[in-house]
């Protein structure tokens, strides 16, 4: 398991949580946390609602997974 994997395995599974939560849970900082969620919503594996300092994460998919077509 690489470590975007592992970081977003560290997230609730089908709960909501702000990104600053995200970010302190997985130790890591605010950018990086933004980037492990946009690498998870290509996945298929985080939702995310609302803009800004708002904006929440979810966990949608219970385990590490990738698109179609990567390796």
């Amino acid at each position: 398991m690489n470590a975007t994997d592992h970081t977003l395995m560290l997230l609730p599974y089908q709960q909501w949580i702000s990104i600053r939560a995200a970010a302190r849970r997985a130790v890591i900082d605010k950018d990086t946390a933004i980037s492990v969620v946009r690498a998870g919503r290509r996945r298929g594996v985080l939702c995310t609602r609302g803009k800004g300092a708002a904006q929440q994460v979810m966990r949608i998919y219970p385990g590490p997974r990738r698109p179609k077509g990567s390796q």
